[in-house]
C-alpha cells in the first residue's frame, strides 16, 4: 500500500515536468507578468484623473498637447504588431523564411519605434521645461499646473517596458535562425506577440486618456 502511494505520489510530481505542464506554468507566468504590468499602469493612469480633475477645479492647467513624434511612434508600434502576428503565422505554417523576415521587419520596427520615443521624451522634457520657466516669475505660479511631467513619466515607463520586449525578441531572432522554432514549438514567438500587442494597447490608451483628460 505504502509503495502503490509512493508511484502515486512520484507519477504526480512527475506531471508537473511534462513539456504540456510546463507550457501551462509558463503561460500561467506570462498572464501574471502582464497583469502586474497593467494594474500599474492603469493605477498611475487612475490617479492621474483624479489629481488632474480636482486641479482643473481649482487651477488653470497648461494645455497638453501630444508631440507629433509620439503618433509616428505609434504607428510604427501597430505596424511591429501587424509583423509579429505574421511572424506567428508563418511558423506555424513551417514557412521559416517568412518568419525571420517577419521577425527581422518586427525588430527594425521596433528599433525606429524605440529611437522617435527617446526623441518624443527629450521633446516633452523640453516642453515641460519652458512650461515651468514662462510661470515660475508669475506670483500665482502655482496655478498653472502641467500634464507633461506626468506624461514623460509614463512614456519612460512604457519605454522601459518596451526595451525587455525588444530584448526578448533580439533572443527569438536569434534562436529563429538556429531554427529552434516549428510548428510544434514556437511558445517564445507566442509570447513575444502577446507582450508585443499588450504594450501596444497600453500604449494607445495612455495616449487617448491623455488627449481627453488634458
Amino acid at each position: 500500500m505504502s509503495t502503490f502511494r509512493s508511484r502515486t505520489v512520484r507519477n504526480r510530481f512527475a506531471l508537473l515536468f511534462t513539456s504540456r505542464d510546463r507550457l501551462s506554468q509558463r503561460d500561467f507566468g506570462l498572464a501574471i507578468f502582464l497583469f502586474s504590468v497593467a494594474v500599474l499602469f492603469m493605477g498611475g493612469l487612475l490617479a492621474y484623473i483624479i489629481v488632474r480633475v480636482n486641479l482643473a477645479e481649482h487651477h488653470q492647467p497648461v494645455a497638453l498637447v501630444i508631440p507629433p513624434l509620439l503618433w509616428l511612434s505609434t504607428a510604427l508600434l501597430f505596424l511591429g504588431s501587424i509583423s509579429i502576428h505574421r511572424a506567428l503565422y508563418f511558423v506555424r505554417q513551417e514557412k521559416q523564411q517568412q518568419f525571420r523576415n517577419c521577425l527581422n521587419l518586427t525588430f527594425l520596427l521596433g528599433g525606429a519605434f524605440f529611437v522617435i520615443q527617446t526623441l518624443g521624451l527629450v521633446h516633452l522634457l523640453r516642453q515641460h521645461s519652458e512650461i515651468l520657466l514662462g510661470v515660475e516669475h508669475l506670483k500665482n505660479a502655482y496655478n498653472y499646473p502641467s500634464s507633461y511631467g506626468v506624461l514623460f513619466s509614463f512614456v519612460l515607463l512604457h519605454a522601459a517596458h518596451f526595451l525587455v520586449a525588444f530584448g526578448l525578441l533580439g533572443m527569438i531572432i536569434f534562436r529563429a535562425y538556429l531554427n529552434q522554432y516549428d510548428h510544434e514549438y514556437h511558445w517564445g514567438v507566442h509570447a513575444c506577440s502577446v507582450v508585443w500587442h499588450f504594450l501596444g494597447a497600453l500604449w494607445v490608451i495612455m495616449l487617448l486618456l491623455f488627449c481627453f483628460v488634458g
